[in-house]
């Protein structure tokens, strides 16, 4: 009766209504689980196998009718008519009457007060285009040689016979014994540094997190850290491995128009000049420094390294063009039956690289599968949750969403976490789409980041409830944990997971596509990936929003220590936990 009891209740861990077909394949698959479990209990708690607890999942079924749909969304998103999705453009404005009408069609409420939308007060910066840095006695080419561009929201820019500074990484991480500003001043100073952080360089595991990237390798870290160290001018050495992307990637990003939000003193206290060098640009600076950049690069991962004055002096001027404006982020609810003030929350950011003018020609960033390819897996679930809702009343509220300016530095989430509609402790986690596999279906879903949360628990239960495996980050190097919305989230503490899938089945997307004019959308796409995707997001989202269980952080970091404050009595236990406590309340006391 026990083992039958707690097969029973794990079965329907997730509140998804359970098929009585799905029910006998649970039930024949966690019969030998079960009984393993029950032997094991004692006063201690029971960890679940997250196999058997995977089959109790009832995954959510995505239809040819939701594929069709998704299509739909998807080609209007990146259609030519939407410009490329650019913040403060009329394909921002387009954009956000599409999310807004389709929110409203399915009976969606406003996620803000009684707005569908958040105003998120933006500056568009344009800095000129032909600027040149000069560097001891070279002089080199905005573009091709570096990008140089300021959130500061000044008129001009005027970098004069400033010393420069090989800082190695650019990093003080008091947790890992490490600060390559460590005795130095380098107020109004211009600093050198690598991309990445010591750990990728190394290889060593014990150094940082090895291989895989953390936050002190972002490039918007090493601007912070700068800032904070009071340095005028920063240039980040570009390497495509350590960086993730190429060169391309670099000056299409940088050298146009961007957007930043604004402070209270105009931004005067981040760095005046955020910069890329080439990596054929610092060799040649090196080079006429009398340094070797190889050596230095290798010297600059191993503990106790110094930096570098190069005895060369950096010059730079240009001006900025600046708007500000009001760009707006997007969010609707379905509010929960018993739970309406605890959310659940999806979603995929809107915007993309807008639109530019080159060799006389206009050019359109469609950004297909970034991430138009995202919020039409948003659009496509809310319908799918909504319609499922209408049988079975979800018990905490579900939040779509879909946020401005992720391309320029995550804004647009950054200013939803610090304004949120309800306090950050009452969110339960953030699920983030960031680019979806439009291709063939895969036997595994990529996880982002390992050790970070319990998320991680639910999305292997859930996988191998699909007889798919989880797949680590096969670059873990580029730290694309920290490089989308949810980051912004997690920062304030809420439980995130990334689900992307940029040129995972596309070896050529990276190189070819990624922020480029060819990501386009292609009817040849076969959703196989999007479909099974989809189904395990959605599988997800309905048993978090069922759960009385709050996800949790695993490792030590400034996202634990901020949720603990925010939430320090919250049940610790996430989806695969919450099985294990109900088999140890079943279980026959010793």
């Amino acid at each position: 009766m026990i083992i039958s009891q707690f097969i029973q209740k794990v079965c329907f861990t997730s509140s998804c209504a359970v098929r009585t077909s799905s029910l006998s394949r649970c039930q024949s698959t966690l019969t030998a689980f079960a009984l393993l479990a029950l032997a094991s209990i004692g006063s201690a708690g029971v960890a679940l196998p997250a196999l058997a607890q995977a089959d109790a999942l009832s995954t959510l079924t995505i239809t040819d009718n939701d594929l069709d749909l998704y299509r739909t969304h998807v080609s209007t998103l990146a259609s030519d008519k939407f410009e490329g999705r650019g913040p403060l453009s009329a394909g921002e404005t387009l954009t956000v009457n599409y999310l807004v009408e389709a929110y409203k069609a399915l009976g969606l409420k406003p996620a803000f007060g009684d707005s569908y939308t958040q105003p998120v007060p933006l500056a568009k910066i344009t800095p000129s285009s032909d600027m040149a840095l000069t560097l001891g006695q070279h002089t080199f080419a905005g573009g091709s040689a570096f990008t140089a561009r300021t959130q500061r929201i000044v008129k001009d820019i005027a970098l004069k016979n400033s010393d420069v500074i090989f800082v190695g990484y650019g990093i003080n991480a008091p947790e890992y014994n490490w600060n390559d500003y460590a005795g130095l001043n380098v107020k109004g100073k211009t600093v050198v540094m690598l991309v990445n952080d010591p750990g990728f360089a190394s290889k060593d595991p014990n150094l940082f997190q090895g291989n895989a990237m953390t936050y002190y390798g972002r490039w918007t870290y090493k601007y912070e850290e700068a800032a904070r160290q009071g340095a005028e001018a920063v240039f980040i050495v570009h390497e495509t491995m350590p960086a993730g992307y190429g060169w391309g990637v670099v000056e299409n990003s940088n050298s146009n128009t961007k957007f930043t939000l604004v402070d209270n003193n105009k931004n005067l206290s981040q760095v005046g000049v955020m910069g890329w060098l080439h990596l054929n640009t610092a060799r040649t600076v090196f080079e006429q420094a009398g340094l070797d950049y190889a050596a230095l690069k290798e010297q600059a991962s191993t503990p106790g390294f110094k930096p570098i004055p190069m005895k060369v002096k950096a010059s730079l001027t240009f001006s900025n063009t600046i708007t500000h404006a009001q760009s707006l982020n997007v969010a609707a609810i379905l509010p929960g039956a018993s739970a309406a003030d605890e959310w659940v929350m999806l979603h995929a950011h809107w915007d993309h690289l807008g639109k530019s003018e080159k060799n006389g020609k206009t050019v359109i960033y469609n950004g297909a599968v970034d991430n138009a390819s995202g919020v039409a897996g948003v659009l496509t679930l809310a319908n799918n949750l909504v319609a499922q809702s209408e049988q079975t009343p979800f018990e905490r509220t579900l939040m779509f969403s879909a946020f401005t300016a992720e391309e320029t530095g995550l804004l647009g989430a950054d200013h939803f976490a610090k304004n949120p509609p309800i306090p950050t402790a009452n969110m339960v986690a953030f699920l983030n789409i960031d680019g979806m596999n439009v291709n063939n279906a895969v036997d595994y879903i990529l996880q982002y980041g390992e050790g970070y949360s319990s998320l991680e628990d639910d999305l292997s239960a859930t996988a191998a409830a699909q007889g798919r495996t989880v797949k680590l980050d096969p670059r873990p190097q580029n730290g694309l944990f920290f490089r989308s919305d949810h980051f912004a989230l997690a920062r304030q503490g809420v439980p995130s997971l990334l689900f992307m899938s940029l040129g995972d089945t596309d070896p050529n997307f990276i190189a070819n596509r990624y922020h480029k004019a060819d990501d386009d959308y292609l009817p040849s796409w076969t959703l196989g990936g999007v479909q099974q995707d989809l189904a395990l997001i959605g599988t997800m989202m309905s048993g978090l929003a069922n759960s009385q269980q709050w996800p949790v952080w695993k490792r030590d970091s400034d996202f634990k220590k901020k949720r603990l404050i925010d939430r320090p009595e919250a049940p610790a236990a996430g989806l695969v936990e919450s099985a294990a406590e109900t088999a140890e309340s079943e279980a026959p006391k010793q």
